[in-house]
């Protein structure tokens, strides 16, 4: 249990030491804090039209699909092409697989600093924009905040099966810009297959990124849910396993 620990803080850190990861949970955190200025000016502008006010302040249910849809997936794509993708192809991965630990649990290690990065930065995203909701907006009652965090926490299973579902790719990948163009262009076909085909968004697990909305509003019921739990639990099943399995048959 020791090695795995240690594996998990490791590939975390790694994650965490790259500027740019830094650089990305900073840029998130500035989105916030200056959607929230210039919401904040232009309604002072433009004031009040026949008793319409315009309120754009960024509440943390507002940005939350801009965060989840966009950003979300491609820091989720980055940084499991520089965990495997990077590795394999610099060879630095050797070094990886000869310490004191089972491949499949350096393969789930490298899972879970995905999983905790990309919480950390939806945590970050929660905290500011709440902040900023509080100072600017409407406050928030307590309600509304635990049914707010329980949205951004819902939304990690989703991210979790994407991770697994951009390490598998990336475990066939041989140039970290090709995986991340490939994973990139996966997700956009997936997203708008949804779009053009509705038939289809039940079978997509991309179309699920959005599941938050139906535990906080109207839900469709038990067996509806149930169902759809079964459909993502499926799929990250799947994407992990035949991930684990490659990951401890491949040579590097």
């Amino acid at each position: 249990m020791s090695a795995f620990y240690g594996a998990c803080r490791n590939e975390l850190n790694k994650l965490l030491w790259r500027k740019k990861y830094r650089v990305f949970l900073a840029t998130g955190i500035m989105i916030c804090i200056l959607w929230a200025a210039l919401a904040n000016l232009a309604s002072n502008l433009i004031g009040q039209y026949g008793g319409l006010f315009i309120n754009l302040t960024p509440t943390p249910m507002g940005v939350l699909p801009l965060f989840l849809q966009f950003f979300s997936p491609f820091l989720v794509f980055m940084a499991v092409t520089d965990l495997i993708t990077t590795e394999a192809a610099e060879d630095t991965m050797k070094a990886m697989i000869c310490r004191p630990v089972e491949r499949w649990k350096l393969y789930t290690a490298k899972h879970l600093a995905v999983i905790t990065y990309i919480s950390l930065y939806l945590i970050c995203v929660f905290v500011v924009s709440t902040v900023l909701n509080q100072v600017w907006g409407r406050a928030l009652t307590a309600g509304e905040l635990m049914a707010t965090l329980a949205s951004y926490l819902l939304a990690i299973p989703i991210l979790a099966v994407l991770t697994a579902f951009a390490a598998l790719i990336a475990l066939a990948g041989r140039s970290a810009t090709l995986t991340m163009l490939l994973l990139i262009v996966i997700y956009l076909t997936m997203s708008i297959l949804s779009i053009i085909f509705p038939i289809l968004s039940g079978l997509l697990f991309t179309s699920y990124l959005g599941w938050y909305r139906l535990w906080i509003g109207v839900t469709p019921g038990a067996l509806r849910l149930i169902h759809m739990l079964i459909i993502i639990l499926g799929y990250g099943v799947v994407f992990f396993t035949a991930g684990s399995l490659i990951f401890d048959r491949k040579e590097y």
